[in-house]
């Protein structure tokens, strides 16, 4: 039987800090023509209202192609996009207050949380406990855009899986951190629902080439 998962299995980009938001749009366009199924929006200290106009576009962009739009850390700014979800880490706002304000809007679809485990199988017990849609481990491999982040073991897909609760559907599993096409194959075959790909898609000489392939390894 296949499982049914809370949040879409595949490749999950997310936007690199590129000065030029101009050259952003058009990679986004180029990664979702790929196959990228998520595109999460990770611009730090970016004033809101900026946010607001940036991310809008992006948002049109993604719907256009059937990709769902996540947030990192701002669910204000998520539910103020209608965005499909939010991603918070552990310094962020607690998962369960967001989901409350979410369910206060009138909005068609609940707001997908996803949240940060770095290496900790507690804190994925407890947002399996909180119903969270996906969990994501990592920095899995050394990475470019956090080179200080914690290392988390491949390892701990398969100790997930072991908490996850019977039946579907089921939060997904997100490996993150220093993901490319040289080593996302070992990151599906560990137990990966998902992989979250920054400098590893968006810093390839051919985006929509380099979703493609990493997409295709879901299909394998």
């Amino acid at each position: 039987m296949t499982e049914t998962l809370r949040f879409p299995a595949g490749l999950y980009g997310i936007t690199p800090a590129w000065e030029d938001i101009n050259k952003l749009y058009p990679a986004i366009e180029q990664a979702c023509e790929g196959g990228m199924r998520v595109l999460q929006w990770r611009r730090k200290n970016t004033p809101f209202e900026t946010a607001l106009e940036q991310a809008a576009k992006v948002a049109e962009i993604c719907q256009r192609y059937g990709t769902l739009f996540f947030i990192n850390d701002d669910w204000q700014l998520a539910l103020a996009l209608n965005a499909d979800g939010v991603h918070l880490g552990r310094e962020d706002a607690d998962p369960a207050f967001v989901r409350q304000e979410a369910a206060r809007q009138n909005r068609a679809k609940p707001l997908l949380i996803g949240v940060s485990c770095y290496n900790d199988l507690a804190n994925a017990q407890q947002a399996i406990e909180l119903d969270m849609d996906y969990i994501a481990f990592g920095a899995l491999f050394p990475s470019q855009v956090k080179p200080e982040a914690e290392k988390a073991s491949l390892a701990l897909f398969a100790a997930a899986k072991q908490l996850l609760p019977a039946g579907t559907p089921r939060p997904a599993l997100v490996g993150i951190g220093g993901i490319d096409i040289h080593n996302a194959q070992s990151v599906i075959n560990a137990g990966a629902d998902s992989i979250s790909v920054i400098s590893g898609l968006f810093e390839q000489a051919d985006i929509r080439q380099t979703a493609m392939a990493l997409s295709n390894l879901f299909k394998n």
